[in-house]
């Protein structure tokens, strides 16, 4: 596979282990701009895991805010937050999110960089038995990201298992997305404006809870450290580890 990226091996990429640090969405979503603006000034290439706290609604930097049910989203306790990012609205809680900020050439694609990091993500969900494969190019997906697979996207068999989004600036990359861990009795359903079957939106994605797969935060994530080490043929710098705090960094 052709390398997108100028800081494979040997220069070690940042781990950023943020799986016990306390953020609300919006602030989650400035540490992912940080990583990129942090890159952009010189740093080297980071890979950010982290859960969240409570229950967010992320939405497409480009989403209109009509689309969701601000007062559905009061009643049920989540936050929304708008995603530096493009896509549909992703509801959090259930899952694991990376964050990728990596300087690439700027000849590459957008799709050659989505495939790159695609291949980890895939080699990270292999090591906890789980083949994934990238998704299909299935058209716009409307209001809710999971309704839909594009080309950022992962599927195992034909159901989505990570949706990711992907921004530039200056020659660096933040991809960030998440994998579905486990159902929250909610879903975006109840969240986005309008009428939306649930019974599609379950039938399109699978959680690894479903696939009889390890779905603990701290497992997986540390199946997705080992997957982007084997994929890109990188190291690690010594892993920066927050645990306990709160707020922003």
């Amino acid at each position: 596979m052709t390398r997108t990226t100028n800081e494979v091996a040997p220069h070690p990429w940042r781990l950023v282990d943020d799986l016990h640090v306390t953020r609300s969405g919006a602030a989650q979503m400035q540490t992912d701009l940080d990583l990129l603006d942090e890159v952009r000034a010189g740093s080297p290439a980071a890979l950010r895991l982290y859960t969240w706290a409570a229950p967010a609604l992320s939405i497409g930097r480009f989403q209109p805010e009509t689309d969701v049910d601000a007062d559905a989203c009061a009643r049920h306790g989540v936050e929304v937050v708008r995603r530096p990012t493009g896509g549909a609205a992703l509801l959090h809680g259930g899952d694991l999110t990376y964050a990728v900020a990596m300087r690439v050439d700027t000849r590459t694609s957008v799709q050659a960089s989505y495939d790159e990091i695609a291949s980890a993500l895939v080699a990270g969900l292999a090591v906890v038995g789980v083949k994934a494969a990238v998704a299909r190019h299935d058209g716009p997906p409307g209001a809710v990201c999971f309704a839909g697979q594009q080309g950022a996207d992962l599927r195992v068999g034909n159901r989505k298992v990570c949706g990711s989004a992907q921004l530039r600036r200056d020659g660096v990359v933040l991809q960030h997305g998440s994998i579905l861990l486990r159902r929250l009795s909610i879903d975006e359903t109840d969240l986005i404006a309008g009428s939306h079957p649930r019974d599609q939106l379950r039938q399109s994605t699978v959680t690894l809870d479903e696939l009889g797969a390890p779905h603990d935060p701290r497992v997986v994530a540390d199946a997705l450290i080992v997957g982007f080490a084997r994929a890109l043929g990188m190291t690690y710098r010594q892993p920066l580890r927050t645990e306990g705090t709160s707020g922003t960094r």
